[in-house]
């Protein structure tokens, strides 16, 4: 399992907009989640912010 350091976090948060609480720690949860099965299948060796950024966008759905 992947552990959140406080800036990923603060990064998560930014990212869930309006969320309450609980929404937030959904998004933190999914976002491990992704994280944890792209280092466990071998798509990633470490996680980087640039990783992190696009396990948030592709849970969020965001476009940019």
């Amino acid at each position: 399992m992947i552990a959140l350091s406080k800036p990923d976090k603060a990064m998560i948060r930014a990212a869930a907009g309006d969320r309450d609480t609980a929404g937030v720690q959904n998004l933190e949860a999914k976002v491990v989640a992704l994280l944890t099965k792209q280092v466990g299948n071998g798509t990633l060796s470490h996680v980087t912010k640039n990783n992190m950024r696009a396990a948030i966008t592709q849970v969020t759905g965001a476009r940019k």
